[in-house]
């Protein structure tokens, strides 16, 4: 009888050969009827009878299904890409979904305000081109005419002092001492 120790990782050691076994050939020991007796290292729990229909479980479907002989390298890519497109489509929606309660633009629509803003300002630097090109035209237009100058007596007026700067109401200054 072959004694086998199942480890905590799922491992199988044989004690006899003091080397690791896959499960596959463990499989193959039970498919040929060897003796075996399989302990759990932790408790030391016999569990062969768990072991064995175990592995008689994962034989019957293969035996019974075609289309098990392609080969397995193939399908893990298969999986793999679909995989990385659901997972690409679920992110994706998500991603719209708070994009939409956020209510942030996306990148569709900043790549359009950015387009508008560009030709705004094409039209602001025409304009200003333009009115530089209008400016020396409007210096060659007649002047208009000056507004009337003020008569000479006023401006005397504004220069001489007021009653309220010198203290008295007859323009002279109040002597000190007297109110």
């Amino acid at each position: 009888m072959l004694k086998i120790k199942k480890y905590a990782n799922g491992r199988f050691f044989d004690t006899a050969a003091k080397k690791y076994i896959k499960p596959e050939k463990l499989a193959e020991m039970i498919k040929k009827g060897e003796q075996i007796q399989v302990i759990l290292t932790k408790t030391g729990k016999d569990i062969t009878d768990k072991v064995i229909s175990q592995f008689a479980k994962k034989e019957d479907p293969k035996k019974n299904n075609p289309a098990n002989d392609t080969p397995k390298i193939d399908l893990p890519f298969l999986k793999t890409d679909k995989l990385v497109k659901w997972l690409g489509d679920v992110i994706d929606s998500k991603i719209e979904k708070v994009m939409d309660i956020v209510k942030l633009p996306s990148r569709e629509q900043v790549a359009q305000l950015d387009e508008n803003i560009k030709a705004l300002n094409k039209k602001i630097d025409a304009l200003k081109l333009s009115r530089e090109k209008a400016a020396p035209r409007k210096k060659a237009a007649p002047k208009r005419k000056a507004a009337p100058k003020k008569p000479a007596g006023k401006a005397k007026k504004t220069t001489a002092a007021r009653p309220e700067e010198t203290g008295t109401s007859t323009g002279k200054k109040a002597e000190p001492g007297k109110a």
